[in-house]
């Protein structure tokens, strides 16, 4: 037979382990909140990036952070792309870090800003940007050689 005071002990325990659960969670949230509300230490800063001394076309083109910072929507990237009065694209050398072609996108009447676009496996294209075309453009000059 069961031991009448071994129900209530089980049942304790699994309280228990429900609250410690419900606390986990609680606290897994809690830091996701932290992680999403874009405090400074999660922040990546594009300009220092792009201007330090140590930086390439290549180490630009394969940074999954930077990349994730400065991408637009699908939505907006096929807009800018589709449409011919959005300016004029140039040609970046191939890099070996890159998933594959690149461009950069010079918008009409914004010489100071300039688009990325990248092209990934399987044909998709994502814009990155706006980007300091100065800088962008001094990392394409020294990729070219």
């Amino acid at each position: 037979m069961n031991d009448p005071q071994e129900g209530p002990a089980v049942t304790i325990r699994s309280r228990r382990s429900q609250h410690a659960v419900l606390l986990a969670s609680a606290g897994a949230l809690l830091l996701a909140a932290c992680a999403s509300s874009g405090g400074g230490a999660s922040k990546f800063d594009v300009d220092s990036f792009l201007r330090a001394p140590d930086s390439g076309l290549p180490e630009v083109l394969g940074n999954s952070g930077f990349l994730k910072a400065t991408r637009v929507s699908a939505t907006e990237c096929a807009v800018m792309l589709q449409s011919a009065s959005t300016g004029v694209l140039e040609d970046l050398p191939p890099s070996s870090n890159a998933r594959g072609p690149a461009w950069l996108l010079h918008p009409k009447g914004q010489p100071d800003q300039v688009w990325l676009v990248v092209s990934e496996s399987g044909g998709e294209r994502t814009c990155h940007g706006p980007l300091p075309a100065d800088a962008m453009q001094a990392l394409a000059a020294r990729a070219k050689g």
